[in-house]
């Protein structure tokens, strides 16, 4: 069983704060007992009874929405605040990377703060030297190590302070939202770094709002919501979860309803129509969706077609469906009917689209329609799993592909190597 390199036992954090409705000087002087009975603070509770457990050696996600107390978790276990409840236990030495220049004295220069992070960890100063060539290496500072941290820019701290926190000794690294400061090559450093930091039993406590670097980077994750934990689970189940509360599913989708009296004098009309998860959430690329629609038949019908449009908000055309080409075609009673159209895997990529209508006889004979009925958006997700999102900039979907490469003549550079 592996042991625990982080417990909390009922956290608890409490801040007093003015409150906006304090009484000012002159509501003293105009009412002076009102003023005394109107409290001049008021206390947040940042976290509430937070519990969990991590063991050696993971690489464990805390996400949550702004204000949610991620911030205020980690400041607890890395001793830079104290709870109001409860207990914080971390095993080994501890390294923090808070916020760009965590640890960092901005008039020393890089290689001075190096030695000082390294002290501070309680390192030997041999132990230091012996890993200082790597740590600027890997943070690509050479020209720059003798400067003033004061003079370097935010990226520049930023790669220095987790080269510093990934080298050194510690047992625990905790690294909160900074990462985002750093660009897309360093992101996959880093990335990499955590990784393989696992294999040598560090543990990593990693708050983020990149949703895919949390799939792709921790095996499980913690939700916090106003300071209380939701849930503790699988990165991505955690990560789902997340997604689908932050986001507006009402603001997401827009439903189609028919107008009173709509299509009263044909033989079948559109009543209504919605996209969602299986759940009922937004969709979410890579993951099953449903397009419900519902009508009415006011006389019999034979072979009956359901046409579906597909397009972007700008209106560009995605795909066009019909149940005819599934060899679907209805013959239906005088009723109200609800057709289920399920979308395996959806293999759209993020970005907002509508759906088109139109109830037609196989001959093209048009019985209703309604365009732009039902706008949906789709959520993002690591799809793929390789910690970065497959984003709106792409197009519209994607291709599932599998890649082979081999030499077909001569001699490849690889195999002169």
């Amino acid at each position: 069983m592996s042991v625990a390199s982080v417990r909390a036992e009922g956290l608890g954090k409490r801040f007093r704060i003015p409150s906006p409705k304090a009484p000012r000087w002159g509501q003293y002087v105009r009412n002076p007992r009102a003023a005394r009975q109107t409290p001049r603070t008021l206390v947040i509770e940042a976290l509430r009874d937070v519990s969990f457990e991590v063991p050696e050696g993971e690489v464990f996600g805390i996400i949550g929405r702004n204000g949610a107390g991620k911030s205020t978790l980690l400041k607890i276990l890395s001793r830079i605040t104290t709870p109001s409840a409860g207990r914080a236990l971390m095993r080994g030495r501890v390294a923090s990377l808070l916020e760009v220049g965590t640890g960092f004295h901005p008039d020393l220069t890089g290689r001075e703060n190096v030695f000082l992070n390294g002290m501070l960890l309680g390192m030997p100063r041999r132990e230091v030297e012996r890993v200082f060539d790597q740590i600027v290496d890997f943070a690509g500072v050479e020209t720059y190590i003798d400067t003033p941290i004061k003079r370097y820019s935010s990226g520049m701290q930023l790669r220095l302070a987790f080269a510093v926190a990934a080298h050194l000794a510690a047992d625990t690294i905790i690294v909160d939202e900074v990462l985002a400061v750093g660009d897309a090559e360093f992101q996959e450093k880093c990335a990499r770094t955590m990784r393989a930091s696992t294999e040598r039993g560090r543990t990593t406590l990693f708050v983020s709002h990149n949703l895919a670097l949390v799939e792709n980077l921790c095996s499980r994750a913690m939700l916090l919501e106003r300071g209380r934990v939701v849930t503790v689970g699988a990165a991505a189940d955690v990560a789902r979860q997340y997604l689908r509360g932050a986001v507006d599913t009402d603001a997401a989708c827009v439903d189609y309803v028919a107008a009173p009296g709509h299509g009263e004098n044909r033989p079948c009309a559109f009543l209504a129509a919605r996209m969602r998860s299986v759940d009922g959430s937004a969709p979410v690329q890579g993951e099953d969706a449903i397009l419900s629609i519902d009508f009415v038949v006011r006389r019999p019908v034979r072979q009956l077609e359901l046409w579906l449009g597909v397009a972007t908000a700008e209106g560009e055309r995605v795909a066009a469906l019909n149940n005819a080409d599934y060899r679907s075609e209805w013959t239906l009673a005088i009723g109200t009917y609800r057709v289920d159209i399920r979308f395996p895997s959806l293999r759209l990529l993020p970005r907002r689209y509508s759906v088109s209508m139109r109830l037609q006889h196989r001959t093209g004979e048009l019985h209703d329609e309604v365009t732009d009925a039902v706008v949906f958006a789709v959520l993002e997700r690591d799809v793929l799993g390789s910690g970065v999102p497959l984003l709106a900039d792409r197009g519209v979907t994607w291709l599932p592909a599998q890649y082979a490469i081999r030499s077909v003549g001569g001699e490849s550079e690889g195999e002169r190597r």
